[in-house]
Order: C-alpha cells, then sequence, then structure tokens
C-alpha cells in the first residue's frame, strides 16, 4: 500500500519550507472538510456543478501533498459529476471521504506543529 501522503515531495513541492508545508497542512486540514461537506450537500441536491466544484477543489488539495488516493478519488468524483452520472456518484463520495479522512488524520500532527510554533 502507497503511502497516504509523501512528505518529501510535499516538502521540495513547498521549496523546502517546513513552516510553509506547516501552514498548508493546517489550512487543508480547515478547508477540506467544508469542501467534502460541499460535494455532499452537491450530491443530496443533484447539484452536478457543486459536487465536480469541490471535488475539483479537494483534488488540488490533495495533490499538494502527493496524496494519491486522495487525488484518485476526488478525480472520480468530478468526472462522474461532470457527466452526471448519479448511479456512481455515491460509492465514489464514500471513496473520497474514506480517503481524506486518512488524509486529514495524518496531517493533523504536521499542522499541529505550525500552531505549537507559533
Amino acid at each position: 500500500m502507497s503511502p497516504i501522503f509523501d512528505y518529501q515531495a510535499s516538502l521540495i513541492r513547498m521549496g523546502n519550507d517546513e513552516s510553509l508545508l506547516r501552514e498548508m497542512a493546517s489550512l487543508l486540514l480547515e478547508d477540506g472538510p467544508h469542501r467534502l461537506r460541499e460535494a455532499q450537500a452537491g450530491l443530496q441536491s443533484h447539484d452536478a456543478q457543486r459536487v465536480m466544484r469541490a471535488a475539483h477543489t479537494l483534488k488540488g488539495l490533495a495533490a499538494n501533498f502527493g496524496a494519491a488516493r486522495a487525488v484518485a478519488a476526488a478525480a472520480k468524483l468530478e468526472d462522474l459529476a461532470r457527466h452526471e452520472h448519479w448511479a456512481d456518484m455515491d460509492n465514489a463520495a464514500e471513496a473520497l471521504q474514506q480517503s481524506w479522512d486518512e488524509l486529514l488524520h495524518a496531517l493533523r500532527p504536521i499542522a499541529t506543529m505550525a500552531s505549537e510554533s507559533v
């Protein structure tokens, strides 16, 4: 099984700036759950554009951390929403939620370091 996120690639992506990495982890912990709720709200209201926007944002947030599973899950939901494949979106949303739960859990210690260094 691949790691939940790629610490070294994330650090490189952020110019080897550990404080930026911690800040970005904090932002992801704050924004990610909002975007997940937004995707769920779009699913409940059958608003494909809302689901697609939320999934696209989640994909970008996860990509910053090399979180392959979360990126793939968000991309799948985004694609299903783009084509309005409602029958498959619930399973895709569940996979997205699981991968994000793992990512949030894995990044929490890094984000916590950010608040401790202030």
